[in-house]
C-alpha cells in the first residue's frame, strides 16, 4: 500500500475526491514522510530516526482527523518562531 501512496495510485475506486485543500495538503506532507520513511527503512537508519518521520506522519493524519487539535497547531507556530513581546 506504500508503494501506491509514493506513485500516486491509491485510488479508492469508489471515485474519491479531496476537496479540503487543508486536508489536501496534510495527505500531500504524509506522502512526503512516509518517502522519509521508506529511505530511511531502506537505508538502515536507526530506528529513532525513523520513528520521527513515522511520527509526522500521524501528526498530518491527525489534522484530517482531528487528533491534532488547534492548541497543538499554536504550540508549533509558537515552537517555530520566536515572537517577541
Amino acid at each position: 500500500m506504500v508503494d501506491l501512496v509514493l506513485e500516486g495510485r491509491a485510488a479508492t475506486g469508489d471515485g474519491t475526491i479531496v476537496t479540503n485543500a487543508r486536508h489536501y495538503h496534510a495527505l500531500q506532507q504524509v506522502a512526503t514522510s512516509l518517502a522519509a520513511v521508506r529511505r530511511g527503512l531502506d537505508e538502515l537508519l536507526p530506528g529513532d530516526l525513523v520513528a520521527l518521520d513515522i511520527r509526522l506522519c500521524l501528526h498530518w493524519l491527525g489534522e484530517i482527523t482531528g487528533e491534532v487539535t488547534t492548541e497543538d497547531r499554536l504550540d508549533y507556530i509558537f515552537s517555530k518562531f520566536c515572537i517577541g513581546k
